[in-house]
């Protein structure tokens, strides 16, 4: 098995993240949201695409990927682990999502390109980044909204949810104003956005049972 290089996966997000594309989307042509998110039962790893109808944000379909994930955690490199398991999920949808909302953070990133973005670019689809904790960049209060600074770019928002506070990026294809109508519509009954909560509760559930096997 080939050693994990981190140098060559951040020289790759230096490249790739060119590719990301800040402006804006339409979301009312959007009809499907895609959750994406892995659990892990040791170095085994189970991937969930959870499909919700949008703007009801009702459980429509989901697919699992299992698998042994070899890459190992890094900071800032988390695509390399779950991106490949998370394509397979996502692909084998049946409906083809309009939107994908990634655990993970897309341009608020080191290298502008985080899992997010990562995913969007490959797939070429509208994704955003919504994480339960700040990786990069610095949060600013600009008329009172939150939000998230890189350098030049205002990159993501910062949601309050309960006593929560979550981390919304631009992934690819959408832009600021779209982060911030997604901030309100992607909310139903619990502190995480529904279709990433989807995603991860039936990760977990899978997880639960293979332990329980």
């Amino acid at each position: 098995m080939m050693e994990f290089d981190v140098e060559t996966a951040k020289n790759l997000q230096t490249r790739l993240s060119r590719l990301v594309v800040t402006s804006g989307m339409d979301l009312s042509r959007v009809r499907y949201v895609a959750g994406l998110d892995v659990s892990y039962s040791g170095s085994w790893g189970i991937a969930v695409a959870a499909l919700a109808n949008y703007p009801q944000l009702e459980l429509v379909e989901y697919v699992v990927v299992e698998g042994a994930v070899s890459v190992p955690y890094v900071p800032g490199l988390l695509a390399f682990r779950e991106a490949p398991l998370l394509f397979k999920a996502c692909e084998s949808l049946s409906t083809e999502p309009d939107l994908l909302v990634v655990d993970g953070h897309g341009v608020t990133h080191p290298r502008r390109f985080g899992i997010a973005s990562h995913i969007g670019v490959v797939l070429d689809k509208p994704s955003i980044g919504v994480a339960k904790s700040l990786l990069y960049g610095r949060v600013s209060v600009v008329s009172g909204e939150k939000v998230i600074v890189i350098d030049d770019l205002v990159g993501g928002l910062v949601v309050s949810r309960g006593r929560r506070e979550l981390y919304f990026s631009i992934g690819h294809r959408v832009d600021l104003n779209n982060l911030r109508e997604l901030s309100k519509t992607l909310f139903k009954r619990h502190e995480l956005p529904e279709p990433t909560y989807f995603a991860d509760r039936l990760s977990r559930e899978v997880r639960g049972s293979a332990t329980r096997r």
